[in-house]
């Protein structure tokens, strides 16, 4: 009787472990920060440099699967193993340090595979 349980809950909980493995998506949303100047365009920002090479070089190592931008918000979704992995990459930005900006880091599940060209 137990191996028969056993094997019928086997499935349930082979699920649930292969669930958090594949947790290794996360979306990170940036604004603002306190340092912001509104008087200068992104370009003239102090760290804007430094954060446009950080996020290629994120890219170039393949950590960012995509990235985007909606009203004034930008948006990555990055690979980590988890979300201190996560929030440990990211914080290594200078102008995150700098509060050029400020950025939420969220886990993200995709429910449904799509392509975007």
């Amino acid at each position: 009787m137990r191996l028969f349980l056993f094997l019928l809950l086997l499935p349930c909980f082979a699920l649930s472990q292969e669930d958090t493995k594949k947790q290794s998506h996360f979306i990170a949303l940036y604004t603002i920060g306190e340092h912001w100047d509104m008087e200068k365009q992104p370009h003239e920002q102090e760290y804007f440099k430094e954060h446009s090479g950080f996020l290629s070089k994120l890219r170039k190592e393949k950590k960012i699967a995509m990235g985007a931008r909606y009203s004034d918000t930008g948006m990555i979704i990055i690979s980590a193993d988890d979300l201190d992995a996560a929030k440990a990459m990211l914080f290594q930005d200078v102008a995150l340090q700098e509060k050029l900006f400020t950025v939420e880091i969220h886990p993200f599940n995709a429910f449904y595979k799509g392509c975007l060209e």
